[in-house]
């Protein structure tokens, strides 16, 4: 052993390596004359690096070059064995107390960890490592405290050196446990932050990760953590300080607090450990997704998950947190409605639409503001019946949901809306009252005018639109419709209510003419505002829509759908007809394609489309859809398309969007089931499959009867959220079948095409067996208890001697 200082030393003392073999066994690591430096790692291979691995330097030499070190010369640190003798000398510097020569050459290591040299860096490192290890042993806590800045650097220099991070992280521990014991949670916290803070490992490899985690959890023994989280919750000039420790841990502290939270009796003491997990952020939320399946957890518990959830979750965790819209206490529904804004972005629209109307009136004001967040002119005919039936019943409720509506129109930023906003505004300033006046008094045309004119300064970009010029809130060149409609409003205010009403009247038969029913109805309604008294006008113009509607014989719907109109009241029919898109197919054009996830109903009008489907890349025919036949999948049951169809001849196609549901819940109640009857009596693919022979099943089905674990998965396999229970219903070498409680079906639909891992037990074997898979399609299985089946098909086929296990 090298010993050195400025006054001399002794070449036999070999204490500091004792200790320092004691210490490495103690943590199972191995001794430092194991550590390799990266001279000689390459030396193995290449002779030409000098003799530095095969021969020593004299003692003379290693003397003088730990000189060049105290002294200043880094070209020392270029060979391997004065950086070896350098590490030996400070550790009997160390025992020495020899502070001086000791600290210069720890500086020196420091300058050489930040040179430009690659291995003067890594060399530098392994001797600060070491040197740390040693530190911890003698327990010179003060020291190592500034080494720490240093530190960093070392673990991120040593690369591929295990052993050099190892050890670093090992005397990090001693050092953190040290100032716990010291309640001294600030410094724990800035050393704890060195090993588990998101920059450390920005170039470390990942077994390293590894490495830390264990470590940090082996600091957080029980006693430790409640030790912190008492002087947080009662403790007094380190209470945030502890508080901050306890953050700092991540996900090795989240299990203990959600521990507390159940047991916890105090309002007080919920509120502030909940602040700490909402601190801690992301690495909580697979102990809240846990949490957050149990049963019988308290509303108040299940509803402060759901906020932390949509505070620091990712959008998969929504999936779950919306099953949580049919609770029973308001207040976790509140919580579910304020996270699909935040974290809800893959299914937020249809999620707040279906909300509207299940959701109780004092949280509908809410699923508005909500939707005012999403750029989707879609939004605005559905937020404008609301409006429509707000201000049918005026109350203090209804008028603050007027507002609401009004400030969500012009965050939506759709010209689509101004309209509607121009007549809340006709109807506050007409006769001709003075504008400024009734702003001042009208909270409701306050919103109306302030809508409109965010719409006019430029709507929301992510909407496509035309710039427009305002008057009154009202589009002069938005559409045709609206230019006219803006002008006859200001007719009506300039006090021509006789002029007014003949060009409203005029522009209502034109539209009528263009099959134009929505903008002819709205115009309609404009009667009340501009002159209530022309009823002539009201009556003439409500006859010509109306007989308008009716009249859909020359394209020949009666003839086409005469056995859906001997199902449906001529009002439900026109309530479809009036919904319908329509589109042109050209021979061998796709309408839709195996696979797909489309959930439209299609309405054949003309022509002939071919119903097939492709098995080991062949194209199977099915049957032909003529006139006045029905194709939807996925319209009624969620299911991916197990079908393609194409024109075989030019084709006109109506189509209906699933969305026409949610506004026919309370206009026509009984039509979408009607719907759904005729649609099962008419569509014969699958008995036509069982006729010709024709199973696209590849794989023989097996009946089971077992639970099983589902939980959903990304791209690559990782679970995302919660997992949920199931029962299998059956098995095949290609997919399987299970039964899962669902609340509402509609719910189902958010795991159409998932990706999911499926644990199925094994009789009388252990662990059980894991498939991965997509969910293709979930059907009512049991209505009465909220039973659904879903479909699964599996990524790997199951070989013969895995399916044969589970069947037993």
């Amino acid at each position: 052993t090298i010993c050195h200082s400025r006054e001399g030393g002794n070449p036999g003392t070999t204490e500091p390596a004792m200790r320092e073999m004691t210490f490495f066994a103690e943590f199972h690591i191995e001794p430092q004359k194991n550590i390799i430096f990266p001279m000689e790692k390459n030396s193995k291979n290449n002779p030409d690096t000098g003799s530095n691995s095969s021969s020593s330097l004299s003692p003379e030499r290693l003397s003088q070059g730990i000189d060049e070190i105290l002294t200043g010369g880094p070209e020392a640190l270029q060979q391997v064995e004065i950086v070896k003798a350098a590490l030996k000398t400070i550790s009997n510097l160390l025992v020495e107390k020899n502070d001086l020569d000791m600290n210069i050459l720890l500086g020196q290591m420091i300058v050489g960890l930040h040179g430009e040299d690659e291995k003067q860096r890594q060399d530098a490192a392994i001797v600060l490592a070491c040197t740390l290890n040693n530190l911890a042993l003698q327990k010179e806590w003060q020291r190592m405290n500034k080494l720490l800045p240093a530190i960093k650097q070392t673990i991120s220099v040593a690369g591929d050196n295990d052993e050099v991070a190892q050890q670093s992280i090992t005397a990090l521990t001693k050092l953190v446990a040290h100032h716990i014991s010291q309640e001294n949670y600030a410094a724990a916290r800035d050393t704890l932050l060195i090993i588990s803070g998101p920059t450390t490992w920005s170039s470390t490899p990942q077994q390293l990760q590894e490495y830390a985690e264990p470590a940090i959890a082996n600091l957080l023994s029980k006693k430790t953590q409640a030790t912190l989280l008492n002087t947080y919750l009662y403790g007094d000039e380190k209470q945030e300080e502890a508080g901050r420790l306890l953050v700092a841990f991540g996900e090795q502290a989240v299990e203990f607090l959600m521990e507390f939270l159940q047991l916890s009796n105090s309002k007080i003491e919920r509120l502030q450990v909940l602040n700490l997990i909402e601190n801690i952020g992301v690495p909580a939320e697979s102990s809240l997704l846990r949490m957050l399946q149990q049963e019988n957890t308290p509303w108040y518990l299940t509803r402060n998950i759901i906020r932390l959830l949509g505070v620091s979750g990712n959008p998969d965790c929504f999936d779950e947190i919306a099953l949580f819209l049919d609770h029973d206490d308001i207040r976790v529904k509140e919580e579910v409605l304020k996270a699909a804004g935040n974290i809800g972005e893959r299914t937020q629209k249809e999620f707040l639409l279906q909300a509207l109307h299940t959701v109780p009136e004092k949280l509908i004001e809410l699923v508005v503001s909500q939707l005012g967040n999403i750029p989707d002119d879609s939004l605005v005919a559905p937020l404008a019946a609301l409006l429509d039936k707000a201000s049918g019943f005026p109350n203090t409720i209804n008028d603050e949901l007027q507002i609401t509506i009004c400030q969500a129109l012009g965050k939506i930023g759709s010209i689509k809306a101004l309209p509607i906003l121009a007549k809340i505004i006709c109807n506050y300033t007409t006769p001709p009252d003075s504008v400024n006046d009734k702003l001042r008094e009208d909270p409701i045309l306050q919103a109306a005018v302030k809508a409109a004119q965010l719409i006019e300064r430029g709507g929301n970009e992510k909407i496509p639109q035309t710039r427009v010029t305002k008057v009154l809130g009202v589009p002069m060149a938005a559409d045709p419709v609206s230019a006219r409609e803006s002008a006859i409003l200001r007719i009506a205010v300039s006090g021509d209510k006789e002029l007014a009403t003949r060009k409203l009247f005029e522009l209502i038969n034109e539209c009528v003419l263009k099959k134009d029913f929505p903008n002819a109805e709205r115009l309609r309604d404009r009667f009340k505002e501009i002159d209530p008294l022309a009823l002539t006008e009201i009556i003439q113009s409500a006859e010509i829509i109306e007989q308008a509607k009716l009249d859909i014989s020359g394209s020949g719907y009666f003839e086409v759908w005469a056995n859906l109109l001997d199902e449906l009241s001529p009002e439900e029919f026109r309530a479809i007809y009036h919904e319908l898109e329509n589109c042109a197919l050209q021979p061998e054009e796709l309408l839709i394609s195996q696979g797909d996830k489309n959930d439209e109903l299609f309405f054949i009008n003309h022509g002939s489309v071919k119903v097939f489907y492709k098995q080991n890349e062949h194209e199977v025919y099915i049957k032909t859809l003529g006139s006045g036949d029905l194709a939807g999948e996925n319209f009624f049951d969620a299911s991916i398309w197990t079908i393609s169809l194409s024109a075989l001849t030019p084709s006109r196609v109506s189509i209906l969007k699933r969305s026409s549901f949610i506004r026919w819940q309370e206009a026509f109640p009984g039509l979408a089931g009607k719907l759904k009857s005729f649609y099962n009596r008419s569509n014969n693919i699958n008995d036509l499959l069982k006729q010709k022979g024709l199973n696209r099943r590849a794989f023989e089905r097996y009946h089971i009867s077992r639970k099983a674990k589902i939980q959903m998965v990304d791209g690559v396999g990782k679970p995302m959220g919660r997992g949920f229970n199931g029962k299998l219903f059956n098995i095949s070498a290609g997919g399987i079948a299970l039964l899962l409680r669902i609340a509402q079906h509609e719910h189902g639909r958010v795991l159409l095409g998932r990706k999911m891992r499926i644990a199925i037990p094994v009789i009388g074997k252990s662990p059980e067996i894991q498939v991965y898979g997509q969910v293709l399609a979930i059907h009512p299985f049991t209505p009465q208890t909220n039973a659904h089946l879903i479909h699964f098909t599996f990524s790997d086929e199951l070989d013969q001697e895995m399916l044969q296990s589970v069947l037993g």
